[in-house]
This record gives C-alpha cells, structure tokens and sequence, in this order.
C-alpha cells in the first residue's frame, strides 16, 4: 500500500514522499485521520535545535499527536474500522529484560525507557496517510468521541503522567505553573483525581480567566498566595528558568517540584534555596500506553470532554502540503489558549 507523507527536511521545508506501507505481523495499519502540532514539532519545523541534531533528525516526519482508523490488523487485536489513538512512545522489545528497572516502576515505567522510540523524535511520526504500527501501542476509543476531542489524547496522557509521577495528599495545596494548553489539561485531571486545592499562576489573564478553578493569579503578585507543597512546571522554553525560580522562592519547605517543560537551553537553579528548604524535584517526560488508556477513559465523562473541546481553536482539511504549511505558519504564531486540528484528507 503506497501512502503519502510529509517530512520535515530542512528548516521550514517540507517535502512529499511516496513510501510503501507494509504491517508486520504484529501491527497494524492505520489511516491518519486527524492531529495536531506539538511544540516540539514547531522546534524541528523552525530549526530551533542544535544544527548537528536536526542534521540527524532529518528528513522525518512529525506530528505526535493524532487518532485513526484501523484498516488491516494482522494482530488480531483490532476490527477494521476502529477509531484508535495512537501511542508515540515505543518501548524497546527488550523491555522488563533489560538493567534499568524502571518498567515496573509505578511512577515511571516505559516513557523513562533509554532505549525507547518516539514518533517525530526518532522515528518518524504521524505526517501521513497510512502508518504500520506496533499493535500494542495502538489503543481503542470511546465510540461516539469526536475525533478532533480524541486528539487531545497525547497530552491527556501526558497530563495523566505529569500526575501519577508523585503522589498527593489531600490536604496539599497544588500549584501549576503556566498558563498554556498541557497547564489547562492537567488542571482537568487533578480535578478529576484530586480532592485538594488548586492553584493555577500564570503571565496572561485571559487564558487564565478560562482554567476550570477558582484561584488564578498572575506570576508578579505571586507573593500573594501564600506558600504550596506542590509545584508543577509546565512552562518551558526561555521562561522556565524564571518559574523554577518563583517556584523555589515560595513554595514550602519540604515541597516537591515536578518539572515538565523543555528549557530552549541550559537554565540556572537556585540550590542553595532548593538545600535550605529541602526540596525534592522530579522530571517528568512523555507518556506510555498505560497512560493513553487511562487517559482516553477520561474522555467518557461528558465534562471533561466539554472542558478539552474548548481547547480547538480551529479545525482545518488538510488537502495538500500547502494547506500542512499554512497551520505550522499559524500555530508558530499562535499565543492563545488551545490549537487548531487538523483533518487528513490528502
């Protein structure tokens, strides 16, 4: 089966291949019916990386972030015709052999693997009419959900993993840091999971005015709200240095910090802070299968749907690779709260 793609060759270029789709015996073949951009897309899109990683990354396909239609299954896991998502993080079949031991770890397991592939990281990604995949990390969604809402399932599962990474006290107070699209998510999943209270601190009132909690402050009068045993980062880019620092001048002694955003470069940490107040960090990074399944049951909750909908900004018909170009020139541009999605019909 011959499918049509776009892959990323140089900075802000595309190009059309034409490659032959073939499923193994353990995958199965999907059609790409819609997705989304992922600031990590934009990095490769616009060359915002070391030139001597793109060089390597290039020619590949991106996009992450997208649901299908299974077409041909020779796992005999799936019915032709079934609307799945698919998971972007691909263990290493050596998994639960290998030394880490990190697998079975509750509070990590495969996305921390080392030897672990990740669609338009390295490997190829989504950008595409039809994808032979590993069946194990396809998973099944809900009948009747939308697939522009089903799209929003990568960072769901990211949010869902941003959660499980430490565990929570009820009568801890939680503070997320930035006011972006996964901040907003994961703000719908602690209020899913979570029986305490819930801080949102951000730079932009009006994205902040849309955040399902009551208590939203903007970062300058952090000094307001008095101290937070828990932090979650999701800023990052150039303002991650300056969030962690807020972080660690006002949280309270003892607090855990999660941090999730990518820094464009090396950042500076006040340690001394982080020694006298004996704080503990952690680092969170993608999501794995258990996540997407426990994140696309979220998605049977009319309220939490309702919630992630008002996140699609817009939905455009991809027809052609100029259609593909005109929303990476929008979403590089894009300082709202949401992302437009995007319908494969190429």
């Amino acid at each position: 089966m011959l499918s049509k793609g776009f892959k990323i060759c140089e900075p802000m270029r595309f190009d059309i291949y034409i490659e032959n789709v073939l499923a193994r015996e353990d995958e199965v073949i999907v059609k790409i019916d819609a997705a989304a951009i992922c600031k990590a897309d934009l990095r490769y899109y616009s060359g915002k990386r070391d030139k001597r990683v793109l060089d390597l990354k290039y020619p590949m396909n991106l996009l992450h972030e997208a649901v299908g239609t299974v077409i041909k299954d020779n796992s005999n896991e799936f019915s032709i015709g079934d609307k799945v998502v698919l998971v972007p993080n691909i263990a290493s079949k050596q998994c639960g052999k290998c030394n880490y031991k990190i697998c079975d770890n509750r509070n990590l397991g495969q996305n921390y693997c080392p030897d672990a592939k990740f669609a338009s990281s390295n490997c190829d990604g989504f950008s595409r009419e039809y994808v032979s995949y590993p069946a194990g990390n396809v998973v099944l969604l809900p009948e009747n959900l939308k697939k522009e809402i089903a799209v929003f399932s990568e960072l769901a599962s990211v949010a869902y993993s941003v959660y499980r990474r430490i565990d929570l006290k009820d009568n801890d107070v939680v503070a997320i840091f930035g006011d972006g699209t996964l901040s907003y998510i994961l703000c719908c999943v602690l209020k899913k999971f979570f029986k305490g209270k819930i801080l949102v601190v951000g730079k932009h009132e009006e994205k902040l005015n849309q955040f399902p909690v009551e208590d939203k402050i903007i970062l300058e009068h952090i000094n307001k709200i008095g101290n937070f045993d828990i932090a979650y980062e999701c800023v990052g880019g150039n303002k991650m240095e300056e969030a962690i620092d807020s972080i660690v001048n006002y949280i309270a002694p003892g607090g855990k910090v999660v941090l999730n955003g990518v820094a464009d470069s090396n950042i500076s940490i006040s340690t001394r802070k982080i020694l006298e107040k004996g704080l503990s960090f952690y680092g969170v990074t993608r999501s794995n299968v258990e996540d997407f399944k426990k994140s696309v049951l979220l998605f049977e909750d009319e309220k939490f749907r309702t919630q992630i909908e008002k996140l699609i900004l817009n939905i455009k018909t991809i027809n052609d690779i100029i259609d593909f170009y005109n929303v990476f020139d929008y979403e590089s541009k894009n300082k709202q709260l949401g992302k437009v999605v995007m319908n494969f019909n190429f």
